[in-house]
């Protein structure tokens, strides 16, 4: 249900079942990309390996690759920048 509702790494963990234990590559590749275009790192990583291992095609990688930064880039805001490094200040000067 989560996966469905857009939850990524629940996305992702769909991904890593079906290629770990149902070795359904193509199913696995569905859930990698999907969330890897919402921006999910891990899922890029897993992309760019089924790419070089030749389970994704140069395409699909490209686009994959393009919908990710697209979705950083979305997410990108002066504001977060300056709450995270406000955050990472406060938790290293603990």
């Amino acid at each position: 249900r989560a996966a469905m509702g857009g939850h990524d790494a629940a996305r992702h963990n769909l991904g890593a079942w079906e290629w770990k234990h149902n070795s359904n590559y193509n199913r696995a590749k569905k859930h990698f990309m999907i969330a890897a275009r919402a921006g999910f790192d891990d899922s890029l990583t897993n992309i760019r390996g089924m790419f070089m291992d030749g389970h994704v095609t140069k395409e699909e990688y490209e686009t994959t690759l393009r919908a990710h930064k697209d979705s950083q880039d979305e997410m990108k805001s002066d504001w977060r920048d300056t709450a995270i490094a406000a955050f990472l200040k406060r938790r290293t000067s603990l």
